[in-house]
Order: C-alpha cells, then sequence, then structure tokens
C-alpha cells in the first residue's frame, strides 16, 4: 500500500468509498514517481471509469430492489429498513477496503462488486426514500419544505467536516485512518434513528381481517405468491401517480440531479486533481468550502426566504419558485466550471453550491401532489428515477472526461458543459410544470385541461395562486 494519499482513497462522508486509484499497483519506489504516473491520462481515465461503474453497479441494485424492500418498508416500518439498508452498505465498503489493500492479490477492477452487498436492503435509494418519508410523517405541508433542508443541512455537515477532516489525516497519517474511520461513523450515525418516533404501518386497505386471517391459514408458498402479487399491484398503483403530466416532469428532473451531485463530490475531486495538478487532499478542501456555503444556504438563507415568500404564495408554488432558481444556479456554476482558470472553477463551485436546496425543493413539491398514504409510493419512486440517474451518470461524466483529455487544452471541461446542457434540460422542465390546486383530487384533471388548452407555463402568474 502505497504512502501517498492520492494513491489509494479519498473517503467521502457516508457509506461509499469515493475513490480508488489504479496506479498502485505501479512498481515504482519513490511517492512523487508514483504522483506522476497516477497524473497521466490513462491512469486517469481507468480511475474515472472505476468510478463510473462502482455507481453503475450500486444504481443498477438500487433499480431491481427498491420497490420490493419499499413495499416492505411499509410492512414492516421505516427504521428496520433503513437498519438493514445500513448492514448491505458496510459490507459494500468493507469489501471496497479489502480490494484495495491487497492490490498484488485481488485486482483493483474487482472493487465493482462492492455495489452488489447493497442488495441486503436496497442501499442508499432505500435509506433516502424511508428518511424522507420518515420526515413527512411528522411534519405539515408548510413546514415540509423547510424539514427537508434540515435534513439537507444534516447531510451536509458531514460533507463539510469529512473531506477537510480526510485530507488532514491523509497528509499527516495514512488513507487508512478516514477510510477506517467512515467506516465505522456510519453504524453510529444511524444509530440516533433509535430515538426517532415512527408511526406505525398502515393496514393494507384491500384485504379485509377476513382475509388475513384466512391467508394465514394458507401454505407458505401460497402466501409468499399472495405477497409477490400484490407488490406488483402495489407497483401498478405506483405509475398511476404518472397521470400527472407535473408529477412526470419533477419525477424528470433527479434525472439531472444525480449527475450534478456526482460531479461535485467525488469526481470534482479527480477533476481538479488532474487539471490543476493538485493532490486529491488538496482538492478537497475545495469540497469542504463547498459544504460549507450549502450549509448556511440550506440552514439561514431557504428557511428565512421561504418563510418570507409564504406570505404571498402558496407552499407549492413557492417551492417551485425557488426549484427554477436552484437549477438555474446550478446550471451557470458548471458552465464556470468546466473553465481552464482555478479561480473561474472555484467560483463556479461556488455559485453551485446555492442549488443545494435542488433535491429537497423538488422533492417537497412533487409531495405536494400526493395524499399521505402515498408518500412512501412516491419517496421510492423518485428513488428509482435517482438510480435510473445514477446509471449513466458516472459512465458518461467518465467518458466525457477520457474524451476531454483526448481532446486536451480547454476541452478538459467536457464534463461540465454536458452537465450544464442536462441542467438546462430540467430547468425547462420546471419551467413545464404547474403548482397543484388546494384540491388535490382536481389535480389530473386540471393539469391535462391546461395541457390540452395549450396553456402557456411560461406565463403563468406565480402569485396569482397565492
Amino acid at each position: 500500500m502505497s504512502s501517498c494519499s492520492e494513491s489509494v482513497v479519498l473517503p467521502s462522508p457516508g457509506p461509499r468509498t469515493s475513490s480508488t486509484c489504479p496506479c498502485c499497483n505501479f512498481s515504482s519506489t519513490t511517492c512523487a514517481a508514483r504522483t506522476r504516473v497516477c497524473k497521466s491520462d490513462r491512469v486517469q481515465s481507468k480511475l474515472a471509469y472505476l468510478n463510473g461503474n462502482l455507481f453503475l453497479v450500486e444504481a443498477v441494485v438500487g433499480l431491481v430492489f427498491a420497490f420490493p424492500f419499499g413495499v416492505l418498508a411499509d410492512i414492516v416500518g421505516r427504521k428496520p429498513m433503513i437498519m438493514l439498508s445500513t448492514v448491505g452498505s458496510l459490507l459494500s465498503l468493507a469489501w471496497m477496503l479489502v480490494v484495495i489493500s491487497l492490490p498484488r492479490i485481488i485486482p483493483v477492477e474487482f472493487i465493482v462488486a462492492g455495489p452488489l452487498f447493497t442488495a441486503v436492503g436496497g442501499g442508499s435509494t432505500i435509506v433516502v426514500a424511508n428518511l424522507y418519508s420518515l420526515l413527512s410523517d411528522m411534519v405539515s405541508e408548510t413546514e415540509r419544505a423547510s424539514a427537508f433542508f434540515f435534513m439537507g443541512f444534516a447531510s451536509l455537515s458531514g460533507a463539510s467536516i469529512g473531506p477537510a477532516l480526510s485530507s488532514k489525516l491523509m497528509d499527516t497519517f495514512s488513507p487508512w485512518v478516514p477510510a477506517l474511520l467512515g467506516f465505522f461513523a456510519v453504524p453510529i450515525g444511524v444509530s440516533g434513528l433509535i430515538f426517532v418516533p415512527e408511526a406505525p404501518p398502515r393496514p393494507q386497505q384491500d384485504s379485509s381481517s377476513e382475509e388475513e386471517h384466512a391467508e394465514s391459514d394458507e401454505p407458505q408458498q401460497t402466501r409468499v405468491k399472495s405477497h409477490i402479487g400484490q407488490s406488483v399491484r402495489l407497483l401498478k398503483a405506483s405509475f398511476t401517480m404518472l397521470q400527472s403530466p407535473s408529477i412526470v416532469l419533477i419525477l424528470a428532473t433527479f434525472l439531472a440531479l444525480m449527475p450534478e451531485l456526482l460531479a461535485t463530490s467525488q469526481f470534482y475531486a479527480q477533476y481538479v486533481s488532474k487539471r490543476f495538478d493538485w493532490s486529491l487532499a488538496k482538492a478537497g478542501y475545495l469540497l469542504t468550502v463547498r459544504g460549507i456555503i450549502q450549509m448556511v444556504v440550506l440552514l439561514v438563507a431557504l428557511p428565512l426566504l421561504s418563510k418570507l415568500l409564504l406570505r404571498w404564495q402558496r407552499p407549492a408554488v413557492k417551492d417551485l419558485t425557488f426549484a427554477r432558481f436552484s437549477f438555474t444556479f446550478a446550471a451557470t456554476g458548471a458552465l464556470f466550471m468546466a473553465a481552464s482558470g482555478v479561480n473561474t472553477v472555484v467560483f463556479g463551485l461556488s455559485l453551485n453550491t446555492f442549488a443545494g436546496g435542488a433535491s429537497p425543493l423538488c422533492r417537497s413539491l412533487a409531495t405536494s401532489y400526493m395524499d399521505p398514504q402515498d408518500l412512501a409510493k412516491l419517496n421510492t419512486m423518485i428513488g428509482i428515477v435517482e438510480s435510473a440517474g445514477a446509471l449513466f451518470a458516472g459512465p458518461a461524466l467518465a467518458w466525457l472526461f477520457s474524451t476531454g483529455m483526448k481532446w486536451g487544452g480547454e476541452w478538459l471541461g467536457l464534463p461540465y458543459l454536458g452537465l450544464a446542457a442536462l441542467l438546462v434540460l430540467g430547468l425547462l422542465a420546471l419551467f413545464f410544470v404547474r403548482a397543484p390546486q388546494e384540491n388535490k383530487a382536481d389535480d389530473g384533471n386540471r393539469e391535462t385541461e391546461g395541457f390540452q388548452r395549450g396553456d402557456s407555463p411560461f406565463t403563468e402568474d406565480l402569485g396569482r395562486d397565492a
């Protein structure tokens, strides 16, 4: 194992090892020599594809298991599913650390098998969906967006402290110190859910007590088939929400949010390291600055502006307004991050931080269309869309990065030009979203009629719905 920090691992907050460097397999004897090898286009391209494939495999697992575990969460409760998902995430991280520790025995490419362990519990898709479902059950509609902001703030607290602490430990000791600390921090953090109250699982409305009693007398195989059939029916019921054009457009924005998340976290550290010949430890400090700014945005700026805007607009209209502004900041920041000057790239990252509320805002906006008993299905559907976005996020960024290195010069920022284009599409989708009326039952008909009449959402007076 190399003592060079950028040659091994840069942990990020949460149950994920963010990057592994294949240059560990080279036979250079000095850290400086390994560093030169690591900065080569060939190794950087391989590293980008390894990270992209990690994201891809985890997304596939999330897509396959998201809905079954989402249904199970409605039966056994949110917290048990979060605990189970955490076990799978820890197994995944443990496998990655084993591969990194034995580079001469286990090929580094085997690290992509790590996310397969998230099949135990469904991984981060299930964790996030159940956390938002827990929170949605505990707050009112007017406070929901602010509550989601605070959840984002809690995540960013780790995202701010983690990179700086990891970078310092990597410089002072060994990359193994932050990696192992991150591993043991996961169960410690999740244990706090013990003190969080949870609403009891809702009984299924399509089965009576007599049917449940009769089911208990059926053979095990018959009961399994019954549960599978029920899951299929619930899946079909979940897709009925797609009859609303606005729900479809909001869900589509999450396809852009996953690439944006990756491009401003793990991938960003590699991009800055390559473009400006920085160490990964030094690049990690930039992520800390970004996290601190986002914490201020989520904890102070957005909640205050949210309360101010509620004086003139309904919660859903307010969320839509903020979401549009967030995507504008995200797209503009991505354009600046594609530049060749370090100050311009850092400015773009800072500008992008003002889009930190995009995900909770879009989630809160989508929630305003749903009845309380359908929130779990909605959050699971969002998780599925996020996993679909992650399917192409990692490989696409890796391909754009490799292509940019081949073309050279200004084209090294090609991944962020592609990201900016994707975020612009998400912004355009939000301009066609129509905020729901107070009577949710009429949302679908109202929206459909509006599109049939050819009403343009660009001329929608948001203040009119206040």
